[in-house]
């Protein structure tokens, strides 16, 4: 009979600690909530990683865009794109207007030009005698340069008039010769001064039947023309 009051102590004791837990809101049988990962203390704080994430994320860009380097360095950027474009289109425009500065000074340099003066259709080569070296050093006109023989030779000193008369003169032009007839001019050739009157044969047809001849100012060169 004297275990008993103990028993009952022991039982008011264990359904008094009950009582406690049950006031709490706790009890060692309830399992873990299923909202918490494993191993997370009932009393710890549920943080969402994937909100968190988002939430880096969007303070990162606005970290980034109202950074005041970045912003520094787009303007400047910006400014330097703008400066070389108007460097460009400055430069592009400068070309052009030298070009077109060339282009109007190149046509009045060519309205300032003298017009070429008109060369006439036909010429007249007088002839004032005949004979050899002494004749043509007189000056006084073409000759009839007997000491060639292939063909009539009409001659006259560059220094004397013969080259501004008879220069100019190209195939295809009308040359009337004083005493000999009209002929026309079929081609041209430069011989060296002191050529022998074979060179004549080099003429398109061979020796001509008549050819006028005078030096080039300057050179140690003749001018042969001859005549058909």
């Amino acid at each position: 009979m004297a275990a008993r009051p103990a028993f009952r102590v022991h039982r008011l004791a264990a359904t008094a600690a009950a009582g406690l837990l049950a006031a709490w809101g706790l009890s060692s049988a309830l399992p873990v909530s299923p909202a918490l990962p494993a191993g997370t203390a009932s009393g710890a704080v549920r943080v969402d990683q994937q909100e968190d994430r988002r939430s880096t994320g969007v303070e990162s860009v606005l970290t980034v865009a109202e950074s005041p380097d970045l912003r520094a360095d787009q303007e400047a950027a910006a400014a330097q794109h703008q400066a070389e474009t108007q460097h460009r289109a400055e430069a592009q425009a400068e070309a052009q207007r030298q070009a077109e500065a060339q282009q109007q000074a190149e046509a009045e340099a060519q309205q300032a030009q003298p017009a070429p003066a008109p060369q006439p259709a036909a010429v007249f080569i007088p002839v004032v005698g005949a004979g050899g070296q002494a004749a043509v050093d007189a000056c006084a006109g073409p000759v009839r340069f007997t000491p060639v023989t292939v063909s009539v030779s009409i001659a006259e000193h560059d220094l004397c008039g013969g080259w501004d008369r008879m220069g100019w003169i190209q195939p295809d032009t009308v040359v009337s010769v004083q005493g000999y007839g009209t002929f026309t001019a079929v081609q041209r050739m430069v011989v060296p001064q002191g050529a022998k009157e074979g060179v004549l044969g080099g003429f398109a047809g061979g020796y001509p039947p008549i050819f006028l001849q005078t030096c080039i100012p300057g050179t140690s060169e003749m001018l042969l023309i001859a005549l058909r």
